[in-house]
């Protein structure tokens, strides 16, 4: 049975290697969900982190030929249900639908008005799916004008040689600072 995975890659900044990921999941018929990159502490290192819908042997065996890649330190697979993670979500509402009853929803499932123009109010959620779906169901109606969600973020440090990315930026620093 497929299932929804978290995939968080520790590697080089090198150009193309989102592509070279992304094609070798694309050839296995891997649906990806979502992806995102960041540079991490160590600027020439990228925090990748892509939700896949998979069956389990299928990502397990594309999780060891991604670590493969030589500029490629770890890999990490996750069930996303066990996973750390948040997603961002906006929603636009019509300004005409904004009541107190619309306002309380926002404030009991933690959201915040984060812009409004002249006809409409833009909220923002941070959480899992199912938090984010919770709050859509509770404003969806004629004056949900639209909705999106961010990719997925992995909030796992992910190590390497059993010490964590940030940690280890902080010796290189401590060395450069020796060396002066």
């Amino acid at each position: 049975m497929k299932m929804n995975y978290l995939l968080n890659i520790l590697s080089d900044d090198r150009k193309g290697l989102m592509s070279i990921i992304t094609s070798m999941l694309n050839r296995k018929g891997i649906e990806i969900e979502s992806i995102s990159a960041a540079k991490t502490d160590i600027h020439t290192q990228v925090l990748i982190n892509i939700q896949v819908i998979a069956h389990d042997a299928d990502i397990k065996l594309m999780a060891f030929k991604i670590e493969n890649i030589i500029e490629v330190y770890k890999v990490e697979v996750e069930l996303l249900q066990h996973a750390a993670y948040q997603k961002v979500a906006l929603y636009t509402l019509l300004k005409q639908g904004y009541s107190t009853p619309i306002n309380n929803q926002i404030q009991k499932y933690g959201a915040i008005i984060v812009g409004y123009d002249n006809d409409v109010i833009t909220i923002q959620k941070t959480g899992r799916d199912e938090d984010i779906q919770l709050l859509y169901n509770a404003i969806e109606g004629k004056y949900l004008k639209s909705f999106s969600k961010s990719a997925v973020i992995s909030l796992k440090a992910i190590t390497v040689d059993d010490d964590t990315v940030i940690s280890k930026a902080a010796s290189i620093t401590n060395i450069k600072s020796l060396c002066s």
